[in-house]
C-alpha cells in the first residue's frame, strides 16, 4: 500500500496545532506500518534551487518526500479556485491522508480527511475567512472522503450535529504528546527564556495562536483579580484569519490596574524549543478556551509536570479527565479562583501534577499513528 500524506502544514515555518499534528503524524506513521510506503507531499518553492528534507529519511526508510516546486502563496489560492493541478499527477497512491480539512485537488475517492474541529461554525465570529465558497469546499471534502478522522468525541458530535455525518465513516483518534520531548530542555534554556522576556519569579503560562475563541480577554481580566506576585506569560502570535487580535488583547491588558498590567508578558510566536523551555519554568498552564477540537497545551502542561487550568466545555474535559482544574470559561471569577488555587495550594498542585503525568502518558503519537494506519488500510480497500 502507498499512502500520500498532505504534509503542507507540517513544513510551515510557524506551526500551530494543525501543523504540529501534521508533523508528528508524518514522522510516526512509517514506524507504525513498516510494510507501507509513505510519501510526504508539500509545496516548497525553495526546492527549485536547493534540495531540502524536512523528515529524517534515514530513520524511516519507507518515507520519501515529494515537494512540489512552486510558491505556496500562489499554489494555495489557485488550487482551491481551479481544482488544479491534481495530486495524482504528482505521485501515485492508494490512499491520501488529508491532514488539514481539505485534500489537495484530486478526483480520487480514496481520501481520509482529518477534521480537527468545527470552531469556525460554532463561533463564526472568530473565523471571518470562512465564506460560502470555503464552506462549499468543506462540504465537498466531507462528502467525498472515504473516511473521516476526528481527535475527540466532542468533534465527532459536532460533525454529526452540524453536517449529519457519523457512524462508521467517522473514527475518533486522539492526538498524542511526546512527553520525553516536552521535558527535553537543554541546560540553561529555561533561564535563557526568562532573561529574554524578563520573567523573574513564578508565572502562569498560556500558549497558542491569538484568536477570539481562546478566551484570552477573560483570562487577562481574571489574572487582574488575583492577589499574587506571579506573572502572566502569553506565548503566541496572531493567526492569519484574525490579525487584529493582538491589538484587542493589548487593550484588555492596558485596562488592568498598573500592578497587574506590569506583570503581563506577551512574547509573540514561540517555536517548539522556546515553548518547551517556557513550560519547564511555568508554575501553572492556563488554557480556558471557549472551544477546542483537542487542546494540545493541556497535555503539554501535564507532560511538563505543571498543574493545568482549562475549560469544562467542548473536548477539553475529555482530554483533561480529572487531572486538571476545570472552570466555566464564561466565568472570569472562576478562572481567577482557579489561578489562585493552583499558584498557592501545594497539596492541590502536587495532586494535579501526579495525575497529569499519568494522564499525558495515555496519549502517545505511536498509538495515534497505529490507529490512523488502520483507517487508511480500510479506506484503501485492503490494498
Amino acid at each position: 500500500m502507498r499512502v500520500l500524506i498532505d504534509a503542507r502544514s507540517a513544513v510551515h515555518p510557524r506551526r500551530t496545532g494543525v501543523g504540529h499534528y501534521a508533523e508528528q503524524i508524518t514522522r510516526h506513521l512509517p514506524g507504525a506500518a513498516p510494510d507501507v510506503a509513505f510519501v510526504a507531499w508539500y509545496v516548497d518553492a525553495r526546492a527549485l534551487y536547493r534540495a531540502r528534507r524536512f523528515f529524517a529519511a534515514e530513520e524511516a526508510p519507507n518515507l520519501i518526500e515529494r515537494p512540489m516546486r512552486f510558491p505556496q502563496r500562489i499554489h494555495q489560492p489557485v488550487s482551491l479556485r481551479l481544482g488544479m493541478p491534481l495530486i495524482e499527477w504528482t505521485s501515485a497512491f492508494d490512499v491520501l491522508l488529508a491532514t488539514n480539512y481539505f485534500p489537495p485537488p484530486t478526483r480520487r475517492g480514496d481520501v481520509v480527511t482529518v477534521v480537527h474541529d468545527l470552531g469556525f461554525e460554532r463561533f463564526p465570529r472568530t473565523a471571518p475567512h470562512v465564506d460560502e465558497g470555503w464552506r462549499a469546499l468543506l462540504r465537498r471534502a466531507l462528502e467525498r472522503s472515504a473516511a473521516l478522522i476526528v481527535p475527540s468525541a466532542a468533534t465527532a458530535d459536532d460533525l454529526q450535529e452540524l453536517h449529519g455525518i457519523g457512524g462508521e465513516r467517522v473514527t475518533v483518534i486522539p492526538h498524542g504528546v511526546d512527553a520525553d520531548q516536552i521535558r527535553a530542555v537543554p541546560p540553561g534554556a529555561g533561564e535563557a527564556v526568562r532573561r529574554r522576556w524578563h520573567i523573574p519569579g513564578r508565572f502562569v503560562l498560556w500558549v497558542g495562536g491569538l484568536e477570539p475563541r481562546k478566551n484570552l480577554e477573560r483570562l487577562v481580566r481574571a489574572f487582574g483579580q488575583i492577589d499574587s506576585d506571579a506573572r502572566l506569560v502569553i506565548a503566541g502570535g496572531p493567526v492569519p484569519w484574525y490579525p487584529e487580535q493582538p491589538q484587542l488583547l493589548r487593550a484588555q491588558i492596558d485596562a488592568l490596574p498598573p500592578a497587574a498590567r506590569d506583570r503581563v508578558v506577551m512574547t509573540g510566536y514561540v517555536a517548539m524549543p522556546e515553548k518547551r523551555a517556557l513550560l519547564s519554568q511555568a508554575s501553572v498552564v492556563a488554557y480556558p478556551s471557549m472551544y477546542e477540537g483537542f487542546g494540545f497545551p493541556v497535555l503539554e502542561g501535564m507532560a511538563a509536570r505543571v498543574p493545568v487550568l482549562t475549560s469544562n466545555v467542548s473536548s477539553l474535559p475529555e482530554v483533561a479527565g480529572e487531572a486538571a482544574y476545570l472552570v466555566d470559561p464564561n466565568d472570569e471569577h472562576q478562572i481567577a479562583e482557579g489561578l489562585g488555587a493552583l499558584l498557592d495550594d501545594e497539596d492541590l498542585r502536587d495532586r494535579l501534577i501526579g495525575a497529569g503525568l499519568a494522564r499525558a502518558a495515555r496519549f502517545t503519537w505511536h498509538e495515534t499513528a497505529r490507529r490512523t494506519v488502520a483507517v487508511l488500510r480500510r479506506a484503501a480497500g485492503g490494498r
